[in-house]
């Protein structure tokens, strides 16, 4: 399977598909997580059609934000 690598893309991008990874979990699809092999503290995010590359730092941080807001 093809992740897409959002690595470098800016917060606000991060962020949107943060969001609607959150939306199809309430949905009731699954969120797979995966760490990357890359040797740089990546993952990998599966997600009903949403399959993504990430920092983990960007998702954790954008995660604790939004339970906070909560």
């Amino acid at each position: 399977m093809k992740h897409r690598d959002i690595r470098n893309k800016p917060g606000e991008e991060k962020s949107k598909v943060y969001e609607e990874i959150v939306s199809l979990y309430r949905q009731g699809q699954e969120v797979k997580t995966k760490e990357h092999k890359s040797g740089f503290p990546a993952i990998t995010i599966d997600c009903g059609d949403i399959h993504i590359l990430t920092d983990c730092f960007s998702a954790e941080r954008w995660y604790w934000t939004m339970r906070r807001s909560s």
